[in-house]
Order: C-alpha cells, then sequence, then structure tokens
C-alpha cells in the first residue's frame, strides 16, 4: 500500500518543480498577530462541528449502512490504508528522506511538519480513547455507550485513531501544495463510518484534532524552549 502514498507525494513534488505550490506567509510578527485568532476559530468551528456529529451519529450511521450493505473492501480498503499507521508512518519517514536526498525545501518542511503533527495526534487521541472508552459502532451498544479506561479496542472508538492521523499526515501538504488534498483525509473519515468502524463524531473530532495540530506546526512554527511569564513551552 505504501506505493499509494508515495504516488501521491510524487505528484505533489511534480507540482511544486514546476512552481505551482501555494505560497505561505512566512512573516513572524503576521503570523503571531493572527495565530490566536485563527485558533480560536478553528477551535470552536470544530467544537461545534463535534457537537453536531454527536446528534447525527444514529441517522448517519444508519444511512451509511444501509448504503453499504455488504459491499465492503476493495476501494474502501485502499482508502483506508491511508490512516493506517503501519502504512503511512513508513511512508510519511520515506518522504521525509526523499525531501533531503533531492534538496526540496517544500517538500522537507511539509512531511517535518506532518512527523511533528503526528507525534502531538497520536498521544492526544490515545489518551481520549482510553478516558472516554466509546463501544464502536459493530457492538450493536448505540452511540451513547461508553465504559472508561477500559482498553479493549472495541471501546476505543472517539476519537478516529484513522481519521486523526490522515490529517495530521496531509494536512501539511495540503497547505502548502493544494487544498484538494484534503480528500485523501475526507475519504479515510468517511471510510472509517462506511466500514462501521467509527461513528460520525469519532471521525469529526478525530479529524478536527489532526488538522489543528497540523495547521499550528505549518502556519506557526516554532523551536526551541521558550519561557513565558509563568509557563515553560517547549517547541519543537
Amino acid at each position: 500500500m505504501l506505493k499509494y502514498f508515495c504516488l501521491i507525494i510524487a505528484l505533489v513534488a511534480a507540482i511544486n518543480i514546476n512552481g505551482q505550490y501555494r505560497t505561505l506567509h512566512n512573516d513572524t510578527l503576521s503570523v503571531r498577530l493572527n495565530y490566536k485568532k485563527q485558533l480560536v476559530k478553528g477551535t470552536i468551528v470544530t467544537s461545534t462541528a463535534v457537537a453536531l456529529a454527536f446528534v447525527l451519529d444514529k441517522p448517519v450511521n444508519t444511512w451509511m449502512q444501509d448504503v453499504s450493505g455488504s459491499a465492503k473492501g476493495g476501494m474502501s480498503d485502499v482508502i483506508n490504508a491511508f490512516g493506517e499507521k503501519t502504512i503511512i508512518i513508513p511512508a510519511l519517514g520515506v518522504t521525509w528522506g526523499l525531501s533531503h536526498l533531492i534538496k526540496n525545501e517544500h517538500l522537507k518542511r511539509s512531511s517535518w511538519n506532518a512527523v511533528k503533527a503526528v507525534v502531538v495526534t497520536a498521544a492526544a487521541t490515545e489518551a481520549i480513547k482510553i478516558a472516554a472508552g466509546r463501544a464502536r459502532p459493530f457492538t450493536g451498544e448505540g452511540p451513547h455507550s461508553f465504559h472508561p479506561f477500559d482498553r479493549a479496542d472495541q471501546y476505543k472508538s472517539l476519537p478516529s485513531g484513522h481519521s486523526a492521523l490522515a490529517f495530521a499526515v496531509f494536512t501539511p501538504f495540503a497547505e502548502t501544495y493544494s487544498r484538494w488534498i484534503y480528500a485523501v483525509p475526507a475519504s479515510v473519515a468517511l471510510v472509517r463510518v462506511y466500514e462501521n468502524k467509527h461513528w460520525f463524531s469519532d471521525v469529526v473530532l478525530g479529524g478536527g484534532i489532526g488538522f489543528i495540530s497540523a495547521w499550528i506546526f505549518t502556519h506557526y512554527p516554532q523551536k526551541n524552549i521558550q519561557v513565558t511569564g509563568n509557563s515553560l513551552v517547549v517547541c519543537f
């Protein structure tokens, strides 16, 4: 499945070589002035979307299962691979190494931002999964069944790890090259619901976590250690 990810990266690199990549605003002062505003806006939008998604969990799940029936596999398995950690993380590592080999600064920066976003996203999603203990749709327990701190996989539905990982990986590339790339993680999120592995709110929250973390690293890069008035902030 690595070939699918590498194909996308190859296309992205080709776009970059032709000088068609999106121009990011690197002016530090301008980024600082807009950072908090954009972060608050993104958090509010994500929170609102998650709240609405909780209301739609049951009807969306019912509709998806009616549509899919027994027709699972094939293309959905291919799409699902873009959120599979055993595939996407090695592919991301290869991409980061390739960016150094061909000395492509935009590819290098995007892949490194994706690496950082994956680390933060993985920690956040796993912590929430364990704390929430939400039952997956296929258990038949319904969208309001929670088993806090039960480590069984069937009770680790919220948030969707595949959706979170896909958005964490692809957001830096989408923000740098073309926002059409968002179609990849969005497809992963839909497939997780389609395959009855997650509720709609699971993929919305997971996607939100992955997107916000990657967006921060892409648009507000910081390095080293910073000390503020009442806190110690470690940036990487």
